[in-house]
């Protein structure tokens, strides 16, 4: 087994640059809770139909390849998006049964890849590997996007059973926060089109295993590890390759005519404008798509409805210019997009808040 990490004990050395061994893949350590695997549901709801089944060798196996110390791995589940309740944190070595159980009460299940004293962005202590992923073009294009994006090949994959594989390229060596953060924008860059929410050092990913449950709260299917390769790379590899971000300047042009907006509903507004006019066709659906979402949570916690975001949007983007419908990409999702991301494609392009 690969050497593992915990917050508690620093930084460990995973098998520098060695290629993961074949037989890890089908050594995975076991859980306490079962391993076998069930097939696909075929009808019904996840809440209301039998038992689903946690495929805990695979679980295992996802934490091995990136080298997390299953006792210091944060899950967080996490409500299908028709499903009430709040989000409820775990720890796989003492919550993986209890998983199980949430799966099977219509949660996804996810885990850190950064190892952290907690699953704040705060309590991240060392970032263990690079990830992304692509939700607007088909399972075969994301398993050979790498190809496309001048990227090395991946460590591995995690096949989600939804609309996306997650790619992940793990370090030799786990780095610091500040650095990994620079990085993962940098890797962005090179991967036009990939989902530009899949950011934060304390991000959590679909953990293989377990269920994917979908709006209706059905399961699709149980996630699981693909494409093995078990390279590893060291950071400054990445640091060398992977294209500067852009020098940020000053904004300075000319204001929309955005309605008139009081107070904190101005800011918001002054932020969006920095941010380039979307253009249809050019690939940025999924980024103008979380700016919005984003637009909505920052008006939200101003107090203004959902509409007063749409008008917004639609006096920067019009839809019927910029090859979308705002209505409907609003009320498409976004309820894990928080206020941060306007003003962090804003502050790309040059926004500064001001007292």
């Amino acid at each position: 087994m690969a050497d593992t990490i915990c917050a508690s004990q620093g930084p460990r050395n995973p098998r520098l640059g060695e290629v993961l061994l074949a037989e890890q893949c089908v050594t995975a350590r076991l859980s306490t809770g079962t391993t076998e695997k069930s097939s696909p549901p075929r009808g019904g709801r996840a809440r209301k139909r039998a038992h689903l089944v946690l495929d805990a060798a695979q679980a295992h196996l996802h934490l091995d390849l990136i080298g997390l110390d299953e006792r210091c791995t944060n899950l967080r589940f996490i409500p299908h998006k028709g499903r009430r309740g709040g989000a409820i944190n775990a720890n796989f070595s003492r919550d993986l049964e209890r998983a199980q159980e949430h799966n099977n009460k219509g949660f996804g299940i996810y885990l850190q890849p950064n190892v952290g004293n907690g699953t704040k962005a705060d309590d991240v202590t060392a970032c263990t590997c690079l990830f992304i992923e692509f939700d607007h073009m088909s399972i075969e294009e994301q398993l050979v996007i790498w190809r496309e994006c001048g990227l090395p090949e991946p460590t591995f994959m995690v096949l989600t059973q939804g609309r996306s594989v997650h790619l992940y390229w793990v370090f030799t060596v786990p780095i610091e926060p500040e650095r990994w953060v620079v990085l993962l924008d940098r890797l962005h860059l090179a991967a036009p089109g990939c989902d530009q929410s899949c950011k934060g050092k304390n991000r959590m990913m679909r953990m293989a295993g377990a269920h994917y449950i979908n709006a209706d709260g059905e399961s699709n299917g149980v996630s699981e590890v693909i494409n093995v390769t078990g390279y590893r790379y060291d950071a400054a590899f990445f640091e060398e390759t992977l294209p500067l971000l852009p020098s940020r300047q000053p904004c300075n042009r000319a204001p929309r005519k955005f309605p008139r907006t009081p107070g904190n509903l101005r800011k918001i507004a002054e932020a969006l404008d920095c941010i380039p006019r979307r253009v249809e066709g050019s690939g940025t659906y999924s980024e103008y798509r979380n700016i919005l979402w984003g637009l909505i949570a920052a008006c939200g916690e101003e107090g203004y409805r959902e509409e007063v975001a749409i008008d917004l949007m639609e006096a920067h983007s019009p839809s019927r210019e910029c090859g979308w419908h705002i209505p409907q990409v609003a009320r498409s999702g976004g309820e894990q997009i928080g206020p941060g991301t306007l003003f962090h494609y804003a502050k790309q392009h040059g926004w500064r808040s001001h007292e």
